[in-house]
C-alpha cells in the first residue's frame, strides 16, 4: 500500500483523533488572530474617542503667513499666483507619510485677509463708537454659504502693474470694491445692500455691500477656522465705548488690490479626515505628522493629542498582552495534547507498522503529511474565523502567527510518530521513566525555568511605574507562561512527596485504593509537564481576569465617589440660588443634604509667603451624615467633636498651597485682609466631591460663622434614600436647585467610567480572556484524562479480572486523575495570585479606573468561590469521564493483547 493511500486510510478509520486536532488547530489558530485584532480594536476605538473631540482648527496643519508686495516693481500677487500656491500645498499633501496619507483626504485651503481697516459707520447710529472691517478671500466661499440678500461679489481683474495704470476697481466712486457679509454681522452694523461705504486702508478703498449669506452647514469645518466670518467681534470697553469687527468677503481677483496698503494675512490648512485614525498606528501616524508639519511650517494639536494617547495605549497592550498569553499558551498545550491522543489512539497499527519494516523516517513523514492535511486547513478557517469575529483592517503581519500555527500539528504528529517503537510496552502505551542523563538534565531545565520565573518577578518589580520604555513590557508579557511553567514544576516536584508519605500512611490501614492509588501517584504522574502546564495557564489567566474585573470596578466606583463626593452633586453657576438648599431637601428620595460654601478673597499665609486659595465652608456634621457609608472617602476632621484652641479658626488644607505648613499659619478675609489664626487640623491631597485636583481650605460653618465672613452657596452634596433612583432623583434635584444648577450623580459617573471606549474595550476583552480561558482549561483537562485513557482501561480491566472489587478499581482510576488536575488547578490559582499583583503594579491602571488614584488589586470573596467551584466542578467531571471510559475497556482484549 502506498504512502498517501496508508494516511488517508489512517485518517477514515480514525476520525476522531483527526476532528481533536483540526479543532485544537482552528482553536488555537483563531485564538492568535484574534487577540492581537482585538488589542487593535481597542485602541483604535479609544483613539478615535480621545480624538473625536477635537476640533478642525485644533488638528488641521495650519500656517500663518504673510501675502507680500514688491514695492521695487510696484507689481502685486495675482490669482494665478494663488492656483501656484494651491499647487504647491497638494505636492505637499502628496508627499506626507504613508500613515498620515490618507487623512488628508480634502484639498489644502488658502484664505488672504486684509485690514483691519478703518470704515465709516454709516448714516444711520447704531451705537458703535469704532467700526474695522477685515476683508477676506475664499476661493470657496460659493460652495459653502448660502446668499440670502443680494449675491456674491461679481469677478474682478486687477492689472498685475500699478505704475503708470488705471485707478482699479475700488479707487473710485463709479467703480466700488464690492463686498459681501454674513446676515448677523451686516445687521449688528447696519450695513445696507447697495450702500458704499469707505474703507481707509492705505489710500482710501471704497466698498458696497452686495450681498449677505449665511452658512449651507454650520457644522462644516471651514467654519471652526473661520469662526469670526458669521458673528462680529465686540468689545465693550469702558473708556473708548463699543469697538466692533467685521469680517466681509470680496472676489479672489481682487486680491492684489487688497495688498496695496500693505502685506495679507495668509492662512493655509490641511484639512484632516480623523475618521481613518481608529485604525491607524498611533505611533506611525505622529511620526509623520511631525515630519509633515516640519516640511510645511505648521502648527497643531494633534501631534501633541496623539502623544498624550501612547501611556494609555502601552496600557492596554500590556494588560491585555498579559491576559492574551495564557489563552495562547493554553492553545498551544491543548494542540500539542491532541496530537498525543491521536498518536495514543493510533499507536498499535504505528507499532505494527515498525515490526514490519517500516522506518522512523518513514513512519515520522506519514504523521508529518497528515498533520499538514489537518492542520493547514483549520488554521486557515480559524484565522478567518478572527477576522469575521473581530472586524478591522487585515496585515500580513497579524496572519503569520496564526497561519504558522497549522505547520504545528504536522511537526507534533511527526516527531510523536517517528519515536514509536515496535515493542509490547509502546503497544500498551507505555513510556521509559526519565532516569540517568534523562532525569538530571530535567532537574537543569526545571531548576533554570524557576530561577527564570523568579529573575522575570523580580525585574517587572523593579521597573515599576518608573518604567518609560514605550510599548509592552516583553518581560511582563512573557511572565503568565514562565509563572504557571515554575509553579506547575515545583508543584509536580512536592506533590509526589507528599504522596508517598500519604502512601506510608495509609499503608497501616485497611483497603486497598488508597494505599495504591497514592504509591502510584507518587511514583508515575498519570500526565505529564504540558497538561499541567496547559491548564494551570487558563486557570491562571481565569484568575487574574477576575482581579483585573475587580479592580476596575473597585477603581470605577472610586472614582465616582473622588468626583461626586456623595450620591448627587449639586454645582451653582457661579453660586447656587437662596433657599435651593431646602428645595432640595424637600424633594421625595433625598435623606441628607450637605451644603458647601465659598468665601472670596481668602489668602492662606505663613510667616514670608501668602497663597489665595478658595475657603469652603461646610457643616462637618452634615457632611460626615452625607458621606456615611462611602467607600474610600476619608473623614474630615470637622463639626462639633474638633474644637480648635480659642481664638483660632480648625481649617483642613487640600492640595498643595505655596506656603509652609509646618509653622504659624494665618488665613486673611476680605478687602483689606482681616488675619485669623490658623490651627491646622489636618492636610489632605484631596477632598472627596469637594476639590478637584485644585487646592483649598476647609473649615466648619460653625468657625466660619465666627469669623464674621460673607459666604455665598456653590455646592449641595445629596445622600439619597436606600433604593431610590439615582436618575430619578437626580432630575428632581436639578428641577428644585433651578435652571442654573448643574446635577452630576455618583453612578452617571460609574457608568461614564465603565462605558468609555478604552475601559468598555478592556472590560469585553477581558471578559473575553476569561470565558476564553474557562474554555481551553476544560479542553485541557478533557485532553489530559483522555490522553491516559488506554492506560487505566487496561489497569481496570486486569484489576477487575483479577477479582478487586469494581468500586475498588474505579477508586484507583480516580487517583490517577485526582491528583495531577488538582496540582494543574492549584498551580493555575498560585501564578494569578502572583501575576494580578505584579502586573497591576507595574502598571498605571488608574487610567482604567477613571481617576487620579491607581487602584489596589481586588478579588471579592464572591468571584473566587465561583473561581473555585467553577474549576472543582470540571474536576470533578473530569474524573467522572475517567472512570466511565475505563469501564468500556474489554477485559478479554486487554488479556490477548498480553498475550501477543
Amino acid at each position: 500500500m502506498s504512502a498517501p493511500r496508508l494516511a488517508g486510510r489512517q485518517l477514515r478509520t480514525d476520525p476522531v483523533g483527526a476532528v481533536l486536532v483540526v479543532l485544537a488547530t482552528l482553536v488555537a489558530a483563531c485564538t492568535l488572530a484574534a487577540w492581537p485584532r482585538t488589542v487593535d480594536r481597542v485602541v483604535g476605538a479609544d483613539q478615535a474617542d480621545a480624538l473625536g473631540p477635537l476640533v478642525a482648527d485644533q488638528v488641521d496643519p495650519t500656517r500663518v503667513a504673510s501675502w507680500l508686495v514688491d514695492p521695487a516693481a510696484g507689481t502685486v500677487r495675482s490669482a494665478a499666483d494663488l492656483a501656484t500656491l494651491h499647487a504647491d500645498l497638494q505636492g505637499d499633501a502628496a508627499e506626507a507619510g504613508a500613515a498620515l496619507r490618507p487623512l488628508l483626504a480634502d484639498p489644502a485651503r488658502v484664505i488672504l485677509t486684509a485690514g483691519p481697516w478703518e470704515t465709516d459707520r454709516g448714516p444711520r447710529p447704531v451705537g458703535i463708537t469704532h467700526l474695522d472691517t477685515h476683508v477676506r478671500v475664499d476661493e470657496q466661499l460659493p460652495d459653502l454659504v448660502r446668499v440670502v440678500e443680494g449675491r456674491l461679489p461679481d469677478p474682478v481683474t486687477v492689472p498685475a502693474s500699478l505704475a503708470g495704470a488705471p485707478r482699479p476697481t475700488g479707487t473710485e466712486p463709479d467703480h466700488p470694491l464690492e463686498l459681501a457679509l454674513s446676515a448677523e454681522s451686516a445687521d449688528r452694523i447696519d450695513w445696507r445692500v447697495g450702500e458704499t461705504r469707505t474703507l481707509a486702508g492705505g489710500s482710501g478703498v471704497d466698498a458696497v455691500l452686495v450681498g449677505t449669506f449665511e452658512a449651507r452647514d454650520p457644522a462644516d469645518p471651514t467654519w471652526t477656522h473661520l469662526d469670526s466670518t458669521f458673528v462680529p467681534q465686540i468689545v465693550e470697553d469702558p473708556n473708548a465705548g463699543t469697538l466692533v469687527d467685521v469680517f466681509a468677503y470680496a472676489d479672489p481677483g481682487a486680491a492684489p488690490l487688497l495688498a496695496v496698503g500693505g502685506p495679507l494675512d495668509l492662512t493655509s490648512w490641511f484639512p484632516l479626515d480623523l475618521a481613518p485614525a481608529a485604525t491607524t498606528d498611533r505611533a506611525a501616524l505622529l511620526q509623520d505628522l511631525r515630519a509633515f508639519r516640519t516640511a510645511t511650517a505648521t502648527d497643531t494639536e494633534l501631534d501633541h493629542a496623539l502623544a498624550n494617547l501612547a501611556p494609555r495605549q502601552d496600557l492596554v497592550a500590556t494588560v491585555l498582552g498579559v491576559l492574551a498569553a495564557g489563552p495562547a499558551g493554553a492553545a498551544l498545550g491543548v494542540l500539542w495534547l491532541a496530537v498525543m491522543l491521536t498518536v495514543d489512539r493510533r499507536r498499535p497499527a504505528l507499532v505494527l507498522l515498525r515490526a514490519r519494516g517500516a522506518s522512523a523516517g518513514f513512519v515520522g513523514a506519514l504523521g508529518a503529511s497528515q498533520g499538514l492535511v489537518l492542520g493547514v486547513p483549520a488554521a486557515v478557517a480559524g484565522t478567518v474565523l478572527a477576522v469575521a469575529l473581530v472586524p478591522g483592517p487585515v496585515s500580513a503581519d497579524g496572519l503569520v502567527v496564526p497561519l504558522v500555527a497549522g505547520l504545528v500539528p504536522a511537526g507534533l504528529l511527526g516527531m510523536s510518530s517517528a519515536r514509536v517503537r515496535a515493542t509490547r510496552s509502546a503497544l500498551a502505551g507505555g513510556a521509559r521513566s526519565p532516569r540517568g542523563r534523562r532525569g538530571t538534565a530535567r532537574w537543569v531545565a526545571e531548576v533554570c525555568v524557576v530561577l527564570l520565573a523568579a529573575v522575570a518577578v523580580v525585574t517587572v518589580r523593579d521597573r515599576g511605574l518608573a518604567d518609560d520604555t514605550p510599548g509592552a513590557d516583553p518581560v511582563l508579557l512573557a511572565l503568565p507562561v514562565l509563572l504557571a511553567l515554575a509553579v506547575s514544576v515545583v508543584v509536580l516536584r512536592v506533590v509526589p512527596v507528599l504522596l508517598a508519605a500519604l502512601s506510608r500512611g495509609l499503608a497501616r490501614r485497611r483497603g486497598l485504593p488508597g494505599f495504591v492509588g497514592a504509591a502510584g501517584a507518587s511514583r508515575a504522574p498519570a500526565v505529564g509537564l504540558v497538561p499541567v502546564v496547559a491548564l494551570a495557564l487558563g486557570v491562571a489567566v481565569t484568575t487574574t481576569s477576575l482581579v483585573v474585573l475587580a479592580t476596575m470596578d473597585g477603581g470605577a466606583r472610586r472614582g465616582g465617589v473622588d468626583a461626586v463626593g456623595a450620591d448627587v452633586a449639586v454645582r451653582g453657576a457661579p453660586s447656587l440660588t437662596p433657599g435651593a438648599a431646602d428645595a432640595v431637601r424637600a424633594v421625595p428620595g433625598v435623606a441628607a443634604v450637605a451644603v458647601v460654601a465659598e468665601v472670596d478673597d481668602a489668602v492662606l499665609s505663613d510667616d514670608r509667603d501668602g497663597d489665595r486659595v478658595p475657603l469652603l465652608v461646610v457643616d462637618g456634621s452634615d457632611l460626615r451624615e452625607v458621606q456615611h457609608g462611602l467607600v474610600g472617602v476619608g473623614r474630615l476632621p470637622l463639626g462639633d467633636d474638633v474644637a480648635a484652641p480659642d481664638g483660632r479658626v480648625g481649617a483642613v488644607v487640600v492640595g498643595d498651597v505655596a506656603v509652609d505648613l509646618t509653622g504659624p499659619l494665618t488665613l486673611g478675609i476680605g478687602s483689606p485682609p482681616v488675619e485669623h489664626p490658623v490651627d491646622l487640623l489636618t492636610s489632605r491631597d484631596r477632598a472627596a466631591g469637594l476639590t478637584h485636583g485644585e487646592s483649598a481650605v476647609v473649615v466648619d460653618a460653625a468657625a466660619a460663622a465666627d469669623l464674621g465672613a460673607p459666604a455665598h452657596d456653590v455646592l449641595l452634596l445629596v445622600r439619597l434614600d436606600p433604593g431610590a433612583d439615582p436618575a430619578v432623583v437626580g432630575t428632581a434635584v436639578g428641577a428644585a436647585a433651578g435652571a442654573e444648577a448643574s446635577v452630576v450623580t455618583r453612578a452617571d459617573v460609574v457608568a461614564r467610567i465603565t462605558q468609555g471606549a478604552l475601559v468598555g474595550g478592556v472590560r469585553r476583552a477581558t471578559g473575553a480572556a476569561t470565558v476564553g480561558a474557562l474554555v481551553l482549561s476544560a479542553l485541557a483537562l478533557g485532553l489530559g484524562v483522555a490522553l491516559g485513557g488506554r492506560a487505566r482501561g487496561r489497569l481496570l480491566a486486569l484489576l477487575t479480572t483479577l477479582g478487586v472489587p469494581g468500586r475498588d478499581a474505579r477508586s484507583l482510576v480516580r487517583w490517577e486523575v485526582l491528583p495531577w488536575a488538582s496540582v494543574a488547578v492549584t498551580a493555575g490559582l498560585a501564578t494569578g495570585a502572583v501575576l494580578a499583583p505584579v502586573m497591576l503594579g507595574t502598571t498605571d491602571v488608574s487610567v482604567l479606573a477613571g481617576g487620579a488614584r491607581t487602584p489596589s488589586p481586588t478579588l471579592g470573596p464572591l468571584a473566587l468561590g465561583v473561581l473555585v467551584v467553577t474549576y472543582a466542578v470540571l474536576v470533578a467531571g473530569a474524573v467522572l469521564v475517567a472512570v466511565v471510559g475505563a469501564r468500556r475497556t474489554d477485559a478479554v482484549t486487554v488479556l490477548r493483547e498480553g498475550e501477543a
